[in-house]
């Protein structure tokens, strides 16, 4: 079972093949940012011993600005979202070569998701704006002879 986009909003998670570690239907998963084999994170009651077992994993930078790009490209028509796609897939190759060591998939998920939002969004825009001036210039041309 893949474990591409485990952390996706709105994706099931089905059955697995019941190996150790693996989330079946209806379970609770891995808490995303802790490295597997962690006791948790420290509650009440706990000891100290408890939060030396719990490590965090540090989120990728490139996740981080992936989601900046993302957050303002819709200032920049279709070159912000590209900005934000191209970021992503950076951070999510960073993020797979680190192999556990960062974390930040959901950040880059969504930050690729927003910038295919914004590349359709300012295309369909920039294209009715530019059949409007088309067909204005063009009536303009036709009551001028």
């Amino acid at each position: 079972m893949s474990t591409e986009g485990d952390y996706e909003l709105g994706r099931p998670r089905y059955q697995g093949s019941g190996a150790p570690g693996e989330q079946g239907a209806g379970g609770r998963g891995p808490v995303p940012g802790v490295l597997p084999g962690g006791v948790g994170f420290p509650g009440p009651g706990r000891g100290a011993g408890s939060a030396a077992d719990t490590a965090v994993r540090k989120t990728a930078p490139a996740a981080v600005a992936a989601m900046a790009f993302a957050a303002v490209g819709w200032l920049l028509p279709v070159f912000g979202g590209v900005l934000a796609i191209r970021r992503a897939r950076v951070a999510l190759h960073q993020i797979e070569a680190a192999g556990g060591e960062l974390d930040g998939v959901p950040l880059a998920v969504w930050a690729r998701r927003l910038g295919w939002v914004y590349v359709v969004g300012w295309s369909v825009a920039l294209a009715y704006i530019a059949l409007r001036i088309y067909i204005d210039v063009t009536n303009v041309m036709v009551t001028v002879k």
